[in-house]
């Protein structure tokens, strides 16, 4: 008898819908994926010399809208703003991010992760996030050159930031992977 039958006899109320590991990873990357955006936005508007705040967006749509819009925000300087571009870079962000996120759920419910060591494997997870993207990803989309652009300082922070902002999850709440109740 599992733990949540045995408690639905004790208690009605007790039963409690248990969510797949993928689908939290999902939901994870998406809040992770957003983070990393944010700074990688910032980062692109103050700290190379004002390439835009919409570049990282822009650069991400590049396999779909080409690099136009790209070259164009990092000659404009910080903002120079096209919605359908930046919309398309956005949304593959963040099918990236839910697919990296449910990859992590189903790692981290593997292992049972909790506490501080979710969110070091997720900064480590993040690392390995950008190894493959650097040397993978971005190179069958045409876009290899991207790390560098970004700066490898920058292109790492990113990752970590998304990696440990992912494992925050199982470490904030272990009860969503079984660890506790």
């Amino acid at each position: 008898m599992t733990r949540e039958m045995a408690a639905s006899h004790e208690d009605p109320s007790a039963v409690r819908t248990r969510r797949s590991p993928l689908v939290l990873g999902a939901i994870a990357g998406l809040v992770a994926g957003a983070m990393m955006a944010i700074y990688a936005m910032i980062a692109s508007a103050i700290g190379f010399g004002g390439a835009g705040f919409f570049t990282p967006l822009y650069g991400i749509a590049a396999p779909v809208v080409g690099v136009g819009e790209m070259e164009r925000s990092m000659q404009a300087g910080i903002f120079h703003f096209a919605p359908l571009p930046a919309f398309v870079g956005l949304m593959g962000h963040m099918m990236w991010s839910a697919i990296y996120g449910a990859i992590f759920g189903a790692i981290a419910a593997a292992v049972r992760l909790t506490g501080v060591a979710a969110v070091a494997i997720g900064g480590l997870y993040g690392i390995a996030v950008m190894v493959v993207m650097s040397f993978v990803a971005l190179p069958l989309f045409g876009l290899a050159t991207m790390p560098q652009m970004v700066g490898t300082p920058s292109w790492t922070i990113e990752h970590l930031i998304f990696g440990m902002a992912l494992g925050a999850w199982p470490a904030l709440r272990p009860g969503d992977l079984g660890a506790a109740r």
